[in-house]
């Protein structure tokens, strides 16, 4: 995993990857990881659904076979998180997160038994996941979002606008 030397703000992730399913348990030991946070939407499973991308439960079984415990953080709401929790494996889950406040990093780390630095978040949006993990002093790993959210299209429109030229702006265009 390379490590973004650029780091000169709270929403620039401090690693990027392609997919959830590209990282490896040695990426995450490699960063002093210990406990990994994912996202729902975007990074885990389709925008606005309960199906999972290709590959992520085998990927967790991986991440947890190697050791590491998993959380999702999310803002969606609680009934559709306990859904998707249960899809996972009963990962334990905090629902209505409002990411990018710094509590939801905290109680994660609670919940997995680490220090915030031992925690891994990853996460498709800059600058709730993203964002909330640096503010709170968590390893940040954003993932390519794979498809247009489906609900309050403008909304993310102008969000993914905006995290384009925030990218672009850092010097990080092939981010995005």
């Amino acid at each position: 995993m390379k490590k973004n030397t650029s780091l000169d703000s709270n929403s620039v992730p401090q690693y990027f990857f392609d997919s959830i399913t590209d990282i490896k348990p040695s990426d995450i030991s490699g960063v002093g990881g210990k406990a990994v946070g994912i996202d729902l939407d975007n990074t885990t499973v389709y925008d606005s659904t309960l199906k999972l991308f290709p590959g992520v439960k085998s990927w967790l079984k991986e991440i947890k076979e190697a050791g590491f415990p998993v959380v999702i953080v999310t803002n969606t709401y609680n009934i559709r998180a306990k859904i998707l929790a249960k899809k996972m494996g009963n990962l334990p889950f905090i629902a209505n997160a409002d990411k990018p406040d710094t509590e939801c990093f905290r109680t994660a780390c609670k919940l997995t038994g680490v220090e915030m630095n031992e925690f891994v978040m990853i996460g498709d949006q800059l600058f709730t996941d993203i964002q909330g993990a640096n503010e709170a002093g968590a390893v940040s790993v954003r993932v390519r979002y794979k498809t247009r959210e489906l609900l309050a299209l403008f909304h993310f429109l102008a969000i993914r606008k905006k995290e384009k030229i925030y990218l672009e702006n850092k010097g990080l265009g092939d981010r995005i």
